[in-house]
């Protein structure tokens, strides 16, 4: 899949409105990542700060890498 692929699925759109809040409150434009590099940044910062549940959820968002 391509960064604006994965950018524009449920599943990261899902993830992102999740966490946002919680993980995400200081990053800008989390909703559009230009680049893989912006994707990376949002997945990790999910995955260090989230859940166990956010941290399963971005693996899955992972493996379309």
């Amino acid at each position: 899949m391509t960064i604006r692929e994965i950018a524009e699925s449920e599943e990261f759109r899902s993830v992102v409105n999740d966490y946002r809040d919680t993980c995400l409150w200081f990053a800008n434009d989390v909703d559009h990542p230009s680049d893989r590099l912006q994707l990376e940044q949002i997945l990790s910062s999910i995955e260090a700060n989230g859940d166990a549940a956010a941290f399963r959820r971005v693996g899955r968002i992972r493996q379309w890498l």
